[in-house]
């Protein structure tokens, strides 16, 4: 109970210093959203090749605008789940302020939930202006109810960082993110349909490379928030990503926690905590 209620405190605080470190390149935050913009806008052109696309295969790319915002702000969720714990223990281990964090009586969920707050807020906003840019200055239309998109988006991005606590893990022990890492990141932006439909693998590569994208959580949380804001379906109609989306979650919650606990106390048994 007691650790409930400081869990805020404790998540600020981590908050607070990340945020302090980020204003001091105020530079580069106008120049990420100058990127951003300059995305949109490339995008936006490029869609223009696609006008009258009605395959009705393809329901979700009828407007190649819309798809490609979707994914390419959601893909910015699903990258921070994925890497943003095994960046901050490496950020930690070459400050040399990891040993210190981790012998605090702060508990692990408390560490690996406050270690990734700050990316998420930072996510947050960049992913906003996305959607945002597209809707003000090239007109695109999201349908559907934003609430449950968002709790898919919430869900995907919990399933993935617990990939991101195996990988936080491995740096933990090995000094390195782990070289699974990079394929996952890859693969989740090359096989989960941001940047073209899912179906063409399995058209064009075959079946077996086809269905990578079915073993990728992200292929499932953006297949179901693309249902949602572009299809306009509601909860009865996305029950299938959803389910998928909790099954990889039941087995990857419990899983991830044991393997970053045991990374953990390795690292304290070997006295590892301060090389990097």
């Amino acid at each position: 109970m007691n650790a409930l209620r400081l869990l805020p405190r404790r998540i600020f605080a981590f908050v607070a210093r990340d945020f302090r470190l980020f204003v001091s390149y105020r530079m580069q935050f106008f120049l990420r959203i100058i990127s951003v913009l300059a995305v949109v806008t490339t995008f936006f052109f490029i869609s223009k090749i696609f006008a009258g696309f009605t395959d009705p295969q393809f329901s979700q790319w009828r407007d190649p605008l819309a798809s490609w915002l979707t994914g390419l702000a959601v893909l910015n969720y699903f990258m921070t789940g994925f890497s943003s714990l095994a960046n901050s223990i490496r950020q930690e281990q070459m400050q040399g302020t990891l040993e210190s964090v981790l012998l605090t009586p702060i508990n692990l969920p408390t560490v690996i939930v406050a270690s990734s707050a700050w990316d998420f807020l930072e996510t947050t906003f960049f992913s906003f202006l996305y959607l945002f840019f597209g809707r003000v200055f090239f007109g695109v239309q999201f349908r559907g109810s934003f609430i449950l998109a968002i709790a898919f988006l919430l869900l995907t991005t919990v399933v993935l960082a617990c990939l991101g606590i195996v990988s936080a893990s491995f740096a933990m022990v090995f000094k390195r993110g782990d070289p699974f890492a990079i394929f996952l990141g890859a693969g989740s932006a090359l096989f989960s349909g941001v940047f073209f439909p899912t179906q063409l693998l399995k058209t064009y590569a075959g079946p077996r490379l086809g269905n990578i994208s079915l073993l990728l959580p992200a292929t499932h949380g953006l297949d179901g928030i693309r249902q949602v804001l572009i299809e306009g379906h509601g909860l009865g109609q996305v029950t299938r990503p959803l389910f998928i989306l909790l099954g990889f979650l039941l087995v990857l919650l419990p899983f991830s926690l044991w393997v970053f606990g045991r990374a953990v106390r390795r690292a304290k048994r070997e006295g590892s905590l301060i090389q990097y």
